[in-house]
């Protein structure tokens, strides 16, 4: 299994001359037997799908940035990270 995450590529806007010059171009078709490819049997297997449980969301809302309120967050973080 391959994952990677949304910024591993940040794609260029191509130029109106680019977008038009690839209209033109010639688009290869390749059949699966042209990269050697045959319809055996799969090489992987689906064995099942699972979710994992949703926990319950806090709704905690901490509107300043007082020494208090930042003590306060972090004694929620602790507490839920334990």
């Amino acid at each position: 299994m391959l994952c990677v995450t949304s910024d591993i590529n940040v794609p260029r806007i191509p130029s109106m001359k680019a977008i038009l010059g690839a209209g033109k171009k010639p688009v290869n078709q390749w059949q699966a037997s042209d990269i050697g490819w045959s319809q055996s049997a799969p090489l992987a297997e689906l064995t099942g799908i699972r979710v994992p449980p949703q926990t319950e969301r806090k709704h905690i809302i901490l509107d300043n940035d007082s020494p208090e309120a930042i003590a306060e967050l972090a004694e929620h973080l602790k507490k839920a990270l334990n």
